[in-house]
């Protein structure tokens, strides 16, 4: 089997470009549009970036999680991460431990938290084996590098999101 060598640069600078872009679109939108639903079915800012701050969480607590070695290319599941989070004309639904919750936050606390969620997710990558394997519920068998894509790839998903929201409002 070929095994893959890990270039982390690759993923963290497109990643941190994606977390920043979600603190720009929250910091220049007008408090007052923070909790308002753009239209029937759609969530509020507040809980697309709240939805994105647990999913952040829940993926830093697996990374430090204890996995095992990857019998695989470590890499093998990003193109179908990608393909399946980038796809746009699919609707998902999150599961109920990372759904945002219907209360209605400032602006200030939805960027104090997802900057800490990331911060956090930013933080505590660097001692972790990225090429090790976890079974996690929600994804199977996936490794902790997949893990930081699929943070790259969903985290694009709703900046895509979060743009037809801004459209809707203003």
């Amino acid at each position: 089997m070929k095994r893959t060598t890990i270039n982390k640069h690759e993923l963290l600078k497109p990643l941190y470009e994606a977390g920043k872009m979600v603190l720009h679109m929250v910091s220049s939108t007008p408090a007052g549009l923070m909790n308002t639903i753009p239209f029937a079915g759609s969530w509020t800012i507040a809980e697309v970036v709240s939805h994105l701050t647990k999913s952040n969480k829940a993926i830093e607590q697996s990374l430090q999680m204890k996995g095992t070695e990857t019998p695989r290319d470590v890499k093998q599941r990003i193109e179908e991460l990608k393909k399946m989070f980038l796809d746009f004309s699919v609707k998902f639904d999150a599961p109920e431990f990372i759904w945002p919750t219907k209360a209605k936050k400032s602006k200030s606390t939805i960027m104090r938290d997802y900057k800490n969620s990331f911060k956090d997710l930013k933080g505590n990558h660097a001692g972790i084996n990225l090429s090790e394997m976890l079974t996690l519920p929600v994804f199977g068998e996936i490794t902790k590098l997949e893990l930081l894509y699929f943070v790259l790839f969903h985290t694009q998903r709703h900046i895509h999101q979060l743009k037809n929201i801004l459209e809707a409002l203003t």
